[in-house]
């Protein structure tokens, strides 16, 4: 069974809200990437399995944790 991430969008008017699900952090990076090329938000990506989040993306930086 492989683990799902959630991709969280944070746009300054409050919490974070969710965008989509992947399979792995690979690809939740590629996804970020091309989220961000299309708007200046800032992402997390967040593992539902224990609850943590694994990356985040702010001010084009992609940053693993």
């Amino acid at each position: 069974m492989k683990t799902l991430l959630y991709i969280l969008k944070k746009d300054g008017k409050g919490p974070f809200r969710w965008v989509e699900a992947v399979s792995d952090v690979d690809a939740a990076e590629a996804r970020v990437l091309q989220l961000c090329a299309e708007s200046q938000n800032e992402y997390v990506v967040f593992r539902n399995i224990d609850l943590r989040v694994v990356a985040t993306y702010s001010e084009n930086t992609y940053r693993r944790l």
